[in-house]
């Protein structure tokens, strides 16, 4: 089991520098599709490196971010797709807003505390803490897994 939230990461504020925004798509049928918003589905060779490296990486190695979608957000896949939207959209707003919880919510159009229960939630459900970098990243390579996978599907 990974470790819970310590002080940083979406309780400060601003932890998550990485923006997880853009490619993969999120066409009905793959898991997790429904709320990830409308996002081009995008082949490796369509998309600009500099501008989407973890997308890049998710799409050219798929069997592999299979796996890491698994792993990561296997009990998010489970929860019922409006619930599982709110947390992958409520996690892909706090990436845009460089990991402002305020602005999240702003985007949200809900409270910060509301923001940040949604957050703990998916830290808890992923087992992943967003204010460690390294599962920070694992946790954006997912999301971006599972963009993909909504993609294809």
């Amino acid at each position: 089991m990974r470790r819970e939230t310590e002080a940083g990461g979406p309780h400060a504020g601003g932890a998550g520098g990485s923006r997880a925004g853009g490619a993969g798509g999120s066409h009905a049928g793959g898991p997790g599709a429904e709320g990830l918003g409308a996002r081009e589905t995008l082949a490796p060779d369509d998309m600009a490196p500099d501008e989407r490296w973890p997308a890049v990486l998710v799409a050219g190695a798929p069997e592999l971010s299979a796996r890491l979608l698994a792993e990561v957000f296997g009990p998010l896949l489970a929860l019922a797709p409006a619930e599982r939207a709110l947390l992958v959209g409520t996690l892909d707003a706090w990436l845009e807003c460089g990991g402002s919880v305020g602005r999240a919510a702003a985007r949200l159009r809900c409270h910060r505390n509301t923001v940040f229960n949604r957050l703990r939630r998916l830290e808890r459900l992923t087992s992943r803490s967003l204010s460690h970098p390294c599962e920070l990243v694992e946790t954006v390579l997912a999301l971006e897994a599972l963009r993909w996978s909504a993609g294809r599907g």
